[in-house]
């Protein structure tokens, strides 16, 4: 790239300033905020400007200060603090780079053009160039802060503390005003070591500037670091009541709160940080599982029920709101969980109960009769659903004793008895009753029926279907028939 290529021959500086390279005004006290427009070319000015465009940049707000600086420079071009001005404000920091080597070819002890190409080479992370850039920058006037605060902050990024902390240390004496120095200063101490201090650094910005929503956040952290979780709770408290979509610190107070056993404060703020951010499941589960320790039922379901919402397959959440949501008598909603539990838990007894609950309260009884024998194969003796059988085989004339026989022939035979009493007893509620029953029986050599397919049944009624699939599902055949076998009946009144 073409910055690349650009090195600043530090032996030939001049440290003798030009009359338009720094203005002499000199350093101020003033917070650069409440410089007037009127003052933009002194130092507190230019560097007022300077943080005014780079927190407007990638915004709408960029636009006026860019027509502005644009129209300022137009109407005098040779003046290389509006060109500088303009420059700065475009929004390709390549086409800034280039403008500002052009000011430095046409003066090449403008401080400011120097300032720019360090802090646009910093953020590019080219560190040598930068640096360079920089300390000429401060080798032309040694008396702006804005230089020292911004090599010191790319310093403290690369880690070098002890350059980091005198850089920054000599920012906040030629401005003790300008926040982002002392806060830049107190990540330094802290990343030093010097907790003390950097608890002392904080408290300073905070003191200036009750309303920094980032010095009371990041001052949280120092103190839970220390561990003094109590006072970092509370520092973020400050934090997330100056910024009301603030996350993180929210977050983090709430698990705080909860490692210092303050669950009732705990809970709102875990609910507040999840809504802030609605997708994000560990917020949620976090939420689930204090609720679940609190007995908060409701909230332990509002929060299942959005984990499920973002991760569809969450079993946790599933196995819980399954058995909710047939206590209230959902079964709509209670049916997918418990079949989302089954895909990995195929022999959980409580899942398995639970859906054939849900089928007979959803009268479908025959899935009702599956899941009710397929839990007594796991547990014969489950009373809950010995007595759900009972009153299924009852209800559709469902031998309790499977059907027996010397041959496939004689099996059979007594199915279309079963089948031919059942089907009289409906004629009694249903006269004129007719139609062909037509099944596929898969016996294994082992004497088990290991299918039953329906092909055809035109007769029309529940209680006839349920008896003949089940009367042959439960059948038992003699050893070595093993084969696919037709069963068919025909259902007609007088016959």
């Amino acid at each position: 790239m073409r910055y690349l290529a650009f090195r600043v021959a530090v032996a030939t500086l001049v440290l003798v300033l030009a009359p338009a390279c720094v203005p002499p005004s000199g350093p101020t006290g003033k917070s650069l905020d409440a410089v007037k427009k009127t003052d933009l070319h002194t130092v507190a000015g230019m560097a007022r400007a300077i943080v005014e465009i780079e927190s407007a940049l990638g915004s709408d707000k960029i636009k006026p200060l860019q027509a502005r600086y644009e129209k300022d420079y137009r109407t005098d071009p040779r003046d290389p603090f509006k060109r500088f001005l303009w420059a700065y404000s475009l929004k390709d920091r390549n086409q800034v780079w280039e403008e500002l080597i052009k000011i430095t070819k046409l003066n090449d002890k403008f401080y400011w053009a120097y300032l720019g190409m360090g802090i646009i080479l910093d953020g590019w992370k080219v560190d040598d160039q930068a640096e360079l850039n920089f300390k000429k920058a401060l080798e032309i006037s040694s008396d702006i802060a804005i230089g020292y605060g911004r090599l010191g902050k790319m310093y403290l990024r690369k880690n070098n503390l002890d350059a980091a902390l005198k850089l920054l240390e000599e920012a906040v004496g030629k401005d003790p005003a300008h926040l982002e120095y002392r806060l830049d200063l107190a990540r330094a101490l802290d990343r030093a070591g010097k907790r003390e201090e950097a608890l002392v650094a904080f408290r300073q910005v905070i003191a200036q500037e009750p309303t920094s929503f980032t010095a009371h956040a990041e001052l949280g952290d120092l103190l839970n670091r220390k561990g003094d979780q109590a006072a970092a709770v509370d520092s973020w408290a400050q934090a997330a009541g100056l910024n009301q979509k603030a996350y993180a610190v929210r977050f983090k107070r709430a698990s705080v709160l909860a490692e210092l056993k303050r669950n009732q404060e705990a809970l709102p703020a875990f609910q507040e940080a999840c809504e802030l951010k609605p997708d994000t499941l560990a917020c949620w589960q976090v939420l689930a599982k204090l609720s679940a320790e609190m007995e908060k039922r409701d909230s332990r379901v509002a929060a299942c029920e959005q984990v499920v919402r973002i991760d569809e397959n969450n079993l946790e959440a599933h196995k819980y709101l399954a058995f909710v949501y047939l206590e209230r008598g959902d079964i709509e909603r209670a049916l997918p969980s418990f079949r989302e539990v089954l895909i990995k838990e195929k022999d959980n007894l409580v899942v398995l109960s639970g859906l054939a609950k849900i089928y007979e309260q959803g009268e479908e009884f025959s899935q009702a009769i599956e899941f009710n024998e397929k839990v007594l194969a796991l547990k014969p003796d489950d009373a809950g659903a010995q007595a759900a059988l009972k009153g299924l085989f009852a209800r559709f004339h469902i031998l309790p004793e499977p059907i027996t026989g010397k041959d496939p022939k004689r099996v059979f035979a007594r199915n279309r008895r079963q089948i031919a009493e059942v089907y009289k007893l409906r004629l009694e509620k249903k006269p004129g009753m007719q139609g062909e029953l037509h099944y596929k029986v898969t016996v294994s050599n082992a004497g088990r029926v290991e299918r039953v397919i329906v092909a055809r049944n035109t007769a029309g009624d529940q209680i006839v279907d349920i008896c003949a699939f089940w009367n042959l599902k439960r059948s038992r055949f003699p050893k070595g028939f093993g084969a696919t076998y037709d069963f068919e009946l025909t259902l007609k009144p007088g016959d």
